[in-house]
């Protein structure tokens, strides 16, 4: 994707995120009010919610992740930038900006999903045969997947049975699992009684899900064993629930609210996975943000795996766009799509950037049932609807290991992938597996 392209994709909020020295922050926000005129900051204590706060504006600090979230004017920018260059205890600066949940298309009847499933065959074989023959090639030395049979839907999703959730006896009892997206539908008759916590980050609006993407989603990675309706589709069954709304009623929000989601879901006690099908394009050559590293690198520390989407902005095989933000950060493992073929979905990205911006595994992303808002059900493709697979078998591997730690989940995660002799940079180590 040209560098054009995402910049007209990226809407910006004006204003800024400040890494601070962990080890004196105060001497960052000093500088900060000195330098750049930055008002006093309002700071956020681990686990709080901080919407208030948000909803005010000025300058909010999350304390336990040392991110300070600038408020400024616009004659006030340059000024903070060189304040940031020149002071040791500000790491870096970024501007802020408003992400989207990655859902591709919605399919709702069986023969428009059965049309775009078709062209994603014919694009994902173009692709691979292509990218073969060229500079991409599949994993060597481990046996190549099967093409799997037809799919037979009656008692469990297609994408259940690919990830071999419906072979284990794990369950993901006393885990939790933090949905930071555009909140829930707690009253669906399949996950009432299940939400443990939630929280809005969202100004003037409620946990409620508006929109139906957070509902999808936490659906899919700990959607009860046997649903009110249709087959099984929740990997998670017994999973807690943690719902932090961080995307508004549209599926936007911005950095400010993710972070604030981030910051609030480490705090919480039994919270062992964070799931976002969350994020914003990026171009060739575009590096990973410092600041999403950082919460990434915390919420490890803390005992937790962070899982988000890698996005979907190619349009295969005429073009392949790179992971998106913040899945490209080095410690948060992003997650691509495949079709019920195990072919790499049409509009999964791919592994083009350097130093952290490679797929890391895949999960069942195309004709995805799952829960949604009003107390139904829908099928939506999307690296949003392979990244709670992803999460819930992550919950699974925390059951089975409890005394691990959160490196030690993923080298498991990653260590139980089935190839599927897909190119590393569309599929990395391949398809992910329950336990």
């Amino acid at each position: 994707m040209a560098d054009a392209d995402v910049d007209s994709q990226i809407e910006y909020t004006g204003r800024y995120l400040v890494l601070l020295d962990q080890d004196d922050p105060k001497a960052g926000l000093d500088a900060l009010t000195s330098g750049a005129g930055v008002a006093s900051a309002e700071h956020v204590p681990s686990g709080a919610s901080g919407i208030r706060a948000l909803e005010e504006g000025g300058t909010v600090v999350l304390d336990d992740l040392g991110i300070a979230i600038v408020d400024t004017a616009p004659d006030q920018r340059s000024a903070l930038e060189a304040t940031v260059a020149s002071t040791p205890s500000l790491i870096s600066v970024e501007p802020e900006r408003v992400l989207r949940a990655f859902t591709e298309r919605t399919a709702t009847r069986t023969g428009e999903y059965f049309d775009g499933y078709c062209d994603g065959y014919a694009h994902g074989v173009a692709d691979l045969t292509g990218r073969v023959r060229g500079d991409g090639q599949p994993r060597a030395g481990v046996p190549q997947a099967a093409a799997p049979p037809p799919w037979d839907e009656s008692q469990a999703t297609w994408g259940l049975q690919a990830v071999l959730a419906t072979e284990t006896t794990l369950t993901g009892a006393g885990i939790g699992v933090a949905i930071l997206d555009t909140g829930i539908d707690a009253s669906h008759p399949d996950l009432a009684g299940r939400v443990v916590q939630s929280a809005s980050f969202v100004p003037g609006e409620t946990v409620d899900d508006g929109h139906g993407h957070g509902t999808h989603c936490a659906g899919t990675a700990c959607g009860p064993k046997r649903p009110a309706a249709g087959p099984r589709y929740g990997v998670a069954c017994e999973a807690g629930i943690f719902v932090g709304k961080v995307l508004n009623n549209r599926g936007r929000g911005p950095d400010g609210q993710i972070l604030g989601g981030i910051n609030w879901a480490i705090a919480q006690r039994s919270v062992r996975v964070i799931s976002m099908s969350l994020g914003l394009p990026m171009a060739l050559g575009d590096g990973y943000s410092r600041i999403y590293e950082r919460a990434a690198r915390r919420a490890m520390q803390r005992g937790i795996v962070m899982v988000a989407a890698a996005g979907n902005e190619s349009r295969r095989p005429a073009r392949i766009a790179p992971v998106g933000q913040p899945a490209n950060c080095p410690s948060i493992l992003a997650v691509g799509a495949v079709g019920p073929d195990f072919s790499i979905a049409p509009f999964s990205c791919g592994g083009l950037n350097p130093n952290g911006g490679g797929v890391d595994m895949v999960g069942p992303g195309v004709d995805v049932l799952s829960t949604w808002r009003g107390g139904g059900y829908r099928r939506l493709d999307g690296t949003s609807m392979a990244t709670p697979h992803v999460a819930g078998l992550t919950a699974l591997l925390w059951e089975q290991n409890p005394g691990a730690s959160a490196s030690q989940i993923v080298a498991l995660l990653r260590a139980g992938t089935r190839n599927l002799a897909l190119p590393v940079s569309d599929a990395g180590l391949g398809l992910a597996q329950a336990p």
